[in-house]
């Protein structure tokens, strides 16, 4: 009897084993084979919005089911988004980019053959331009008295105290020679530049000229432009120090709000044009940097993303970082441009202005301008200890990765994953200006 029921739980056994094969079987050859693409010449309809598009066509005899891709482009490469198994002719897709390209594909899913055949059934479709949006500035600046101050920064005083939404100050073409001070105490303080080829913020301070109080300026106050306010986001204006390439350290723009945001803006100088302080987070999207020696300097957390950093001296320095021991991140470059005049040559890209120092550039084009060491140790071979200087996928004529001081660094994919923007920046998303923002200016009266 025993025996009996022991045969018997192994038949069952091996009934169940011999299903569960069988039913991974069908799985595999469902993945692999059956899902087949359309037959033409079916046509595939689409209606498409800014920000998304539905896709719709006729039902295909045979088919039990359909699978929609969608990627970005002209052609079809790698999918963006994909749909479920449906039965439904019609799918829409959502959140997607205005007046950007994108191709769909279809294919039809049929359980009766594993070997439907056709060409490829794709079509492409641009989305529609985002509706503009109207932004009344709160305040206006203009050098024609056009607006509510012909002043920066009497713009800036004029601003409550303490504020916990952003307040938008819009400036108008024009040259505002003028030291600029926002203060701690004023944040979300927002500055929209008409355009930054044309709305300059400047000055002529630098270290070593005297002050009409007595004294002399020293690095950090021979600042243009000086931001403490958090949140301050900065978009279409040009931030320049013009004291001149023989003034020595002559400071742009300095940083030390806990966090800041600057979008197609330019930061002109020479030697120190941008200075991010210890313990602040920045975020430099789509501009221009330009300097000769040291010009992005200090102990700031700091991601340029699509950002031109030109050099205009031969034999400089891009970076003279002093990134705090404690600190994971310095300065972070990714997908940028390094750029210098045919004239120019032996830029180093950097060299630690204190021992742990921290500079990473990802997937960057380097110009030949670049020393093929890339980095220096400012003269003391203990840095190389303790600097952290290293790269990813760099390309153009400056990029001799083999020829790289042996103690920087070349990541791998996975240690390039660490240099992520919501890792950089711990997670802070700045409000920029929507890309289909239309700034309305209200007259004076």
């Amino acid at each position: 009897m025993k025996k009996q029921m022991f045969n018997r739980t192994n038949s069952m056994v091996y009934i169940s084993s011999m299903l569960s094969l069988l039913s991974c079987k069908n799985e595999m050859l469902y993945n692999q084979q059956m899902l087949s693409e359309l037959e033409g010449p079916q046509e595939i309809y689409i209606e498409s919005q800014h920000n998304q598009a539905t896709v719709s066509w006729n039902p295909i005899a045979g088919a039990d089911g359909y699978f929609v891709e969608l990627s970005k482009g002209t052609a079809f490469a790698s999918a963006l988004q994909r749909s479920d198994t449906i039965t439904d002719t019609r799918y829409t897709f959502e959140a997607l980019d205005a007046s950007s390209d994108y191709t769909v594909r279809l294919r039809s899913i049929s359980l009766a053959s594993a070997s439907l055949t056709s060409k490829k059934q794709v079509k492409t479709f641009t989305t529609a331009a985002a509706p503009q949006e109207d932004l009344v500035p709160d305040i206006i600046v203009a050098k024609d008295e056009s607006g509510d101050y012909t002043s920066v920064q009497e713009a800036i005083d004029a601003v409550p105290a303490n504020r916990t939404q952003p307040i938008y100050i819009y400036i108008k073409s024009g040259i505002y020679k003028e030291v600029v001070e926002i203060p701690q105490n004023k944040p979300f303080i927002h500055l929209i530049g008409e355009d930054k080829e044309t709305t300059i913020l400047t000055f002529d301070n630098h270290s070593g000229k005297p002050k009409p109080g007595g004294g002399s300026y020293g690095t950090a106050d021979s600042r243009s432009v000086y931001i403490k306010g958090d949140q301050f986001i900065g978009e279409r204006l040009t931030f320049e120090n013009s004291a001149g390439m023989d003034a020595g350290q002559a400071v742009a723009l300095y940083v030390d709000a806990a966090r800041s945001a600057f979008k197609d803006c330019k930061m002109l100088g020479y030697q120190d044009t941008w200075y991010g302080h210890n313990g602040t987070k920045s975020l430099l999207e789509n501009c221009y940097i330009e300097g000769s020696v040291d010009f992005i300097f200090g102990g700031s957390t700091t991601l340029f993303s699509k950002c031109q950093v030109h050099s205009n001296r031969t034999g400089g320095y891009i970076t003279a970082a002093s990134t705090p021991a404690e600190q994971q991140y310095g300065y972070v470059f990714v997908d940028c441009k390094l750029t210098a005049a045919n004239n120019i040559s032996e830029v180093w890209l950097g060299r630690p202005w204190r021992p742990y120092a921290k500079v990473v550039f990802l997937t960057s084009e380097m110009g030949k301008h670049i020393r093929a060491l890339g980095w220096h140790n400012w003269g003391n071979a203990e840095n190389e200890k303790t600097a952290y200087y290293a790269e990813y996928k760099s390309s153009g004529e400056g990029a001799h990765i083999n020829s790289r001081v042996s103690w920087s660094h070349q990541l791998t994919d996975a240690e390039a994953e660490r240099y992520t923007k919501e890792k950089v920046l711990d997670g802070w998303e700045p409000a920029f200006l929507p890309e289909n923002a239309r700034i309305v200016t209200k007259h004076k009266k």
